[in-house]
């Protein structure tokens, strides 16, 4: 297995968390290898006991929230990010880079640095969430990466993803398309004509596409892959977010709130905490698709236990060459989205 190089520096809780998450990861994966990109003398004294399996790139400069990505990738030459970055593009034995920074700076970085894959027009940032079926997720992308998107993007972005989840296994990926009604007549003009070449592209037999689908029905099972654009995806999924700390909340306050509420949550607490921990917790990790390596990104308030979550996460993709197959895939699907005013 390739090395997974650690931004250390980026996010919220920084180093910290980031060192702490690491050594478990190592702890509990022994074939995990890391290149930790961070300052190395407060990391080095605490991975001694890993040997070979830990390479340090000493960094002390980070790329903060609020700086402007493209001018901070640019002028930031020594910070955890960018040299993070430059070690996996340069380097055959790093397959992934994951990050707990800005997404627009490890979005920009990763265009900059690593490239994309050839025909592809834009990278999608890509989690997956769970339905409300046993055994069955969905991918949301695009959820933040790029607010305003052309038709041809979208479609690009549900070929991206029918190849991931083909490769991870799935037969025959479901593509739904967010929109505000299940018609083919509903949406504002860039999700109509998106519609449009995803049928087109469903008749060539060239993906799966279901239709449209509403917010309040992509639990429920009936889709693989939801495709959105940047802005309306994050909406989705923040909103998904705030809902669950509310109503996870407002349990907690009504077991707190009587004596009986108090006797059920004795049986009720450990169960809600595991459905949290498997079901809601998966959100914090995802990949660019669309780059020449993978480019992961956790949440920004990512603690231990997430950065941990997160490098296993990037192990089931550091080897994971997409590059081939999405390439192919999107070439197929050129010719099919030739349309006026696209």
């Amino acid at each position: 297995m390739k090395k997974i190089v650690l931004d250390c520096l980026g996010g919220d809780n920084g180093l910290p968390a980031m060192l702490s998450g690491a050594i478990t990861a190592l702890q509990q994966n022994p074939g995990l290898q890391l290149v930790l990109v961070g300052d190395a003398e407060v990391i080095k004294p605490q991975v001694t006991a890993f040997g070979d399996r830990v390479e340090i790139i000493d960094a002390k400069v980070n790329i903060a929230m609020d700086e402007h990505p493209t001018q901070a990738i640019r002028t930031k030459p020594d910070s955890s990010l960018v040299l993070g970055l430059e070690q996996l593009k340069k380097r055959d034995d790093c397959g992934a880079f994951v990050s707990a920074g800005s997404t627009g700076a490890v979005l920009t970085g990763g265009f900059m640095k690593v490239g994309r894959i050839a025909g592809v027009s834009r990278p999608a940032l890509c989690p997956t969430l769970p339905s409300i079926v046993d055994g069955q997720d969905f991918m949301l992308l695009d959820c933040g990466a790029n607010m305003d998107c052309t038709a041809v993007q979208l479609v690009q972005f549900a070929v991206m993803a029918n190849e991931y989840r083909k490769a991870m296994g799935m037969e025959n990926p479901r593509i739904a398309l967010l929109n505000v009604g299940a018609e083919s007549t509903k949406g504002n003009e860039v999700v109509k004509q998106a519609h449009s070449l995803l049928t087109k592209l469903h008749d060539a037999g060239l993906l799966n596409f279901v239709g449209n689908i509403e917010g309040d029905q992509v639990f429920l099972g009936t889709a693989d892959v939801v495709v959105s654009d940047g802005f309306w995806g994050n909406v989705l999924l923040k909103s998904i977010e705030g809902t669950v700390k509310f109503v996870f909340k407002s349990v907690k306050n009504v077991i707190k709130s009587s004596f009986g509420g108090k006797i059920g949550g004795l049986f009720l607490g450990g169960k809600l905490k595991k459905f949290k921990a498997e079901k809601m917790d998966k959100t914090n990790a995802t990949i660019f698709l669309g780059l020449k390596k993978a480019v992961v990104k956790m949440h920004g308030n990512a603690d231990a236990a997430k950065v941990t979550s997160a490098l296993q996460y990037a192990m089931t993709v550091v080897d994971f060459d997409m590059n081939a197959r999405i390439e192919e895939a999107v070439a197929k699907a050129e010719p099919l989205l030739i349309e006026e005013n696209v």
